[in-house]
C-alpha cells in the first residue's frame, strides 16, 4: 500500500513539473544565429540554428539559461532578379531549455551584423590604470557607456543611455515590469545595424501572420553566423521542469 501511495505521489509530482508555464508576451530574449542564410541560395524550409547569448530570468524565478539552443527556419525566400529587391521571411519555431523542446513565436526588435556585434564588446576607452577603474563600451543602439570594474555583474544597472527612438519602435524595451535580457543591446536598440542602408526589416513579426519576420535589401544578402537578434516573445508556454535548477 505504501508502495502504491508512494508511486502516486510520485507521478503527481511528475505531472506537476510538467505543467506549462507562460513566458509572458513581451519577454526579450537576445540570441546569436550559428548559422548562415544566403537570400541567394536558401528554400523554405531551411533550418536557421542559433543560441541564447545571457540568461533570461523569468517572473516566478525560472530562466531560460545562455547557450539555450534556437531553432528557427526559412518561410519563403526570393532572391534579387533585375531590379526587384530580395526578401526571406524568417520563424523562429522553438527553444530547447534543458532537454525541453519549447514552442515559440517571437517578433525582432533590433538585427546586429557580425562585426557590429563584435565592435559592441570591444572597449574603445580604458582608463590607464590596473586594473582599470572604469571600461568604456559602446552597446548596439545606444551611446557609449561607462562599465565598472566587474562589467558582467553591473553592466546593466550601471549604464545610461539618451537619445531618441527611431519612429514605430515604442519605448524602450526595458520597460519597468518587463523581462528578458538585453546581451549587446542598449534599450533603445531598433531597426539593423552594421548592414550600411542595404537591409531593412520590412516585417517585425508583431502582426499577422504572428511571428512571420521578413528582411530584404535591393540585392542579395547574408544572414551571417555571428549575427545578433534582439527578439520579444510574442507567445509560448515553458515547461516548469525547463526552469528547476
Amino acid at each position: 500500500m505504501r508502495y502504491v501511495t508512494s508511486l502516486g505521489v510520485a507521478l503527481l509530482a511528475a505531472a506537476s513539473l510538467l505543467t506549462a508555464q507562460e513566458i509572458p508576451t513581451g519577454t526579450v530574449v537576445p540570441i546569436m544565429l550559428t548559422t548562415t542564410v544566403d537570400s541567394a541560395k536558401a528554400h523554405p524550409g531551411d533550418p536557421i540554428l542559433a543560441k541564447v547569448m545571457e540568461r533570461v530570468p523569468l517572473p516566478d524565478g525560472g530562466d531560460i539559461p545562455q547557450g539555450a539552443r534556437v531553432v528557427a527556419h526559412v518561410d519563403q525566400v526570393m532572391p534579387a532578379q533585375g531590379k526587384s529587391p530580395s526578401w526571406m521571411a524568417v520563424e523562429f519555431d522553438r527553444i530547447l531549455v534543458r532537454g525541453h523542446e519549447v514552442p515559440v513565436k517571437a517578433n525582432v526588435r533590433a538585427l546586429a551584423s557580425m562585426m557590429a556585434v563584435y565592435d559592441a564588446q570591444v572597449p574603445f576607452f580604458e582608463p590607464d590604470t590596473t586594473p582599470p577603474s572604469a571600461v568604456m563600451f559602446a552597446p548596439v543602439g545606444g551611446e557609449a557607456a561607462f562599465r565598472p570594474d566587474n562589467p558582467e555583474k553591473s553592466y546593466k544597472k550601471m549604464v545610461t543611455f539618451d537619445g531618441e527612438l527611431p519612429p514605430g519602435c515604442g519605448g524602450r524595451i526595458d520597460r519597468e515590469s518587463s523581462a528578458g535580457a538585453l546581451w549587446v543591446f542598449s534599450p533603445y536598440a531598433c531597426g539593423v545595424y552594421g548592414y550600411g542602408k542595404g537591409l531593412v526589416i520590412v516585417k517585425d513579426g508583431s502582426a499577422d501572420p504572428v511571428g512571420n519576420i521578413i528582411v530584404g535589401s535591393q540585392k542579395n544578402f547574408q544572414l551571417h553566423a555571428g549575427s545578433g537578434w534582439l527578439l520579444r516573445v510574442e507567445s509560448q508556454s515553458l515547461p516548469s521542469s525547463a526552469t528547476a535548477q
